[in-house]
């Protein structure tokens, strides 16, 4: 946890903060990340970065930590429960999709933590950032289940595991070149991928799902 001096600075000081933080360690990643050089793009001095955090370690688990709150706020802060799983997929791909375009950082910190040497952050925080997720795609789906929305034969977790996986792919392919590449070439994808193209695939991803799940009179 923070020190409560963080919370006493001034909100746009520890946005500014926070945001060049989530930036720095999106581009440089947490071993290359120099503290030096946060603190001259925050603009304060590198011996006050250790007034708010007892370590460089804290620091990037709160930022991570702020970057899951942010995403999930602006992913399924408009999201109507009642919403059948069909339009609550759409829903959750675009805002994710339009969340990932303006903050890339948040996302490249999510994919980050999957990579060699940053296990103990995986511990810290992988579980914290899945169940969330999981939890509420498996209660959707059982859900739809008995609505008659979904075919009954359906294994739910494995049906969320697959959706999710997708969800996770469509967001990397926005923000690693790696993955465009991938996602170019697969769906043969020429020119750009500009906001009209990705609301297109994400159409498309949204009826493979749909048509994979639905039951054989289809959907209501």
């Amino acid at each position: 946890m923070p020190k409560d001096t963080l919370e006493r600075i001034k909100p746009a000081k520890r946005e500014k903060l926070l945001s060049e933080a989530a930036k720095l360690f999106a581009q440089r990643g947490f071993n290359q990340a120099d503290m030096a050089e946060l603190a001259g793009r925050a603009g304060v001095a590198k011996g006050s970065l250790y007034n708010y955090f007892e370590s460089k370690e804290e620091l990037y688990l709160y930022v991570c930590r702020d970057g899951l709150n942010r995403s999930r706020q602006a992913v399924y802060g408009g999201l109507d429960s009642e919403w059948d799983v069909y339009r609550q997929l759409e829903h959750v791909f675009t805002q994710g999709a339009a969340f990932a375009r303006k903050h890339p950082e948040y996302l490249i910190l999510y994919l980050n933590v999957s990579s060699a040497g940053l296990e103990p952050f995986a511990e810290k925080l992988s579980l914290e950032v899945e169940k969330y997720t999981a939890d509420h795609l498996k209660a959707v789906l059982a859900r739809d289940i008995e609505r008659g929305l979904v075919r009954p034969d359906v294994q739910v977790n494995h049906a969320a595991f697959w959706i999710n996986g997708l969800y996770i792919v469509f967001m990397a392919s926005l923000v690693s070149r790696h993955f465009q590449i991938r996602m170019r070439e697969y769906l043969e994808i020429k020119g750009r991928l500009t906001k009209k193209v990705v609301e297109q695939e994400i159409r498309r991803t949204v009826e493979l799902i749909g048509r994979v799940l639905a039951p054989p009179q289809g959907r209501e």
